[in-house]
């Protein structure tokens, strides 16, 4: 989608999708005028080299309000489930002293935290902190392991702060599927909003972030090419059935 090719045209986007499901505040407004600043003075506006840049936080925040408050909108959102997707996306990835490319969601919580205007900004919009930090916390990838382990942890801890979470299972439930539901979007939209050429060259950055070795690289693209290119000749009769695997 070339509409969305930069952050001006993402940011106009992102306020126009606010504006259609009612929650373009002045306070949701300088919210995401003051994320698009703080990526640009810290070094992470779009000819910064890496994954996660301004047009990576932007296009996710833009696709969280695309899938979760259009028309044909998930049901079991609230209006308040909106403002908490909306904000957890903004900051999602906010990790401006990182060392690599890959941010890490305990130093996002902490540059969050010690921002008092993000923290004045947040508490105006009637929002609560700690559920901000459990849906951020949320996106760890991959959600196994460690990772899983140390997220989940801290995650209990803002449960039993949060006066909306405390001792409320039912609400603890609730917001994890948020947090999933943000990660899903965290994944996808970059490569859905725009042609194939986008999509590898984001492919590529993304690789780098994760620091993958580039043996796995290319252990994976070759995977991906021949099932791609099974599949096609399945759909076009071609090719021989194989033990229910159709080759070429």
């Amino acid at each position: 989608m070339q509409e969305f090719a930069n952050p001006h045209s993402l940011r106009n986007g992102i306020f126009d999708l606010l504006s259609s499901i009612n929650i373009a505040t002045d306070n949701n407004v300088k919210l995401l005028d003051y994320t698009t600043e703080l990526f640009n003075k810290n070094g992470l506006s779009s000819d910064y080299y890496g994954y996660h840049n301004i047009d990576h936080e932007l296009e996710v925040t833009l696709g969280t309000l695309l899938v979760c408050g259009g028309e044909e909108s998930i049901p079991e959102l609230s209006d308040d489930d909106l403002k908490y997707l909306y904000v957890s996306a903004l900051f999602h990835d906010f990790d401006p002293e990182k060392s690599v490319d890959k941010p890490h969601e305990e130093n996002v919580l902490k540059s969050i935290s010690l921002d008092s205007t993000i923290k004045d900004l947040i508490i105006k919009a009637g929002i609560d902190f700690e559920i901000i930090k459990v849906l951020i916390l949320r996106t760890v990838y991959p959600w196994e392991g460690h990772l899983r382990e140390s997220a989940e942890k801290e995650i209990e801890k803002c449960f039993q702060i949060s006066e909306i979470t405390k001792d409320n299972p039912e609400m603890q439930k609730h917001y994890l599927w948020l947090g999933w539901l943000l990660s899903i979007i965290d994944r996808v939209t970059g490569y859905a909003l725009g042609d194939f050429s986008k999509a590898l060259h984001l492919a590529k950055m993304n690789s780098h972030a994760s620091a993958w070795n580039p043996a796995l690289m290319i252990k994976r693209s070759v995977t991906y090419f021949c099932l791609l290119y099974t599949s096609d000749a399945a759909d076009e009769g071609l090719g021989v059935d194989l033990g229910g695997r159709r080759i070429i």
